[in-house]
């Protein structure tokens, strides 16, 4: 330990203090896939010059509400992108059930 280095179970050597991020299961991966095909262009990199930037979903349920106070929650979450809200539109039709319940399995570890 004296040179800053700790021996990770699966004998890697890691510095000590990094978080290491556990493997995704195939579900979150799905949702990951998703995410970044269908969410960070608005609420990561913005690509499309909105005016008003969505916010940024990065530990979205880390805290105890979303952005606009309303608990964080998985059901919040969902009605969201059922219903939409200001400039988001509504992901019903495009998203099965299984496409949401992964992506809000990934947003869960992000």
């Amino acid at each position: 330990m004296a040179s800053g280095l700790v021996l990770a179970a699966c004998g890697l050597m890691i510095p000590a203090g990094c978080h290491v991020q556990p493997a995704l299961t195939p579900q979150q991966e799905e949702g990951r896939r998703l995410y970044d095909t269908g969410c960070a262009h608005c609420h990561e990199e913005n690509d499309l010059h909105l005016k008003k930037v969505p916010p940024n979903l990065h530990g979205l349920f880390n805290h105890t509400t979303l952005p606009d106070g309303v608990p964080a929650t998985d059901a919040e979450v969902e009605r969201i992108l059922m219903s939409g809200k200001g400039m988001m539109p509504s992901f019903a039709y495009q998203m099965t059930q299984e496409q949401r319940n992964a992506l809000l399995a990934y947003l869960h570890t992000y």
